[in-house]
């Protein structure tokens, strides 16, 4: 799918909630709810940015996050959330700087906090 949005989380309450929100920017929405499904819809499609749960239980999130920077077809722009890591966590600031995630969401978090993160990297009206 070009230019869907990929939530990958593994609580389906989580994506459905985020899929709600971000529906009503336009833009076509896909969930997976684990790290085996996020990788194979990622090798499938085109995403312009994913929504990346850091703890997922069969694979570490940014474990997912470089295996979608690997991808020369697909490299969307990854937006970690983590109800466990924070925004000046030393593992969240170095995946930054090393170009793996382009931002953080901690949980929980704003409908507001998801669009402006949606808009700043990639998303349009």
């Amino acid at each position: 799918m070009k230019n869907a949005i990929l939530i990958v989380d593994d609580e389906a309450d989580m994506c459905w909630a985020m899929a709600h929100i971000l529906r009503s920017q336009g833009q076509p929405i896909v969930t997976a709810t684990s790290g085996v499904e996020a990788c194979a819809k990622l090798s499938e499609g085109c995403y312009s940015l994913v929504f990346l749960d850091a703890k997922i239980p069969d694979m570490d999130g940014l474990d997912i996050a470089r295996f979608a920077n690997k991808l020369t077809n697909n490299k969307p722009q990854i937006i970690m959330i983590s109800g466990y890591h924070y925004a000046d966590d030393p593992i969240i600031r170095h995946a930054i700087e090393e170009g793996l995630i382009v931002g953080f969401l901690a949980k929980p978090f704003t409908n507001d906090e998801i669009l402006s993160l949606f808009h700043k990297h990639g998303g349009s009206r």
